[in-house]
């Protein structure tokens, strides 16, 4: 169990690196502030997903079409010249439908 939790804490610093590496390439220079506000964009893009806030549930697959999902509703108000403040709306609003949702389906999976 401690073996795979390393491993696994070993995996995410390689893979946060290497983020980090193409993202200071694209930026074209290392600034540490480039990335802020990503957060909700990530939890939101899980949990539509489907992986559950409380641990243990959640496929890959699913978080890349959560990403993609994301990033398609993310486009389409760019292209229709939505206010930033307004796009910040509009993500939570899908984050809290998929919480809402995530805790419907755990309730209906006890209830069986």
């Amino acid at each position: 169990m401690v073996r795979t939790k390393i491993i696994i804490f070993v995996l995410s610093g390689l893979v946060s690196a290497a983020a980090g590496i193409i993202l200071a390439s694209r930026m074209t220079s290392g600034q540490p502030m480039t990335s802020i506000g990503y957060e909700l964009i990530v939890i939101s893009a899980c949990v539509l997903g489907g992986v559950s806030l409380k641990g243990g549930i959640g496929k890959i697959s699913y978080v890349v079409a959560g990403i993609l999902i994301l990033g398609t509703v993310e486009n389409a108000m760019n292209l229709l010249n939505i206010s930033p403040f307004s796009q910040y709306v509009v993500r939570g609003v899908i984050l809290l439908a998929a919480v809402i949702f995530d805790r419907y389906k755990q309730k209906a999976k006890r209830a069986a």
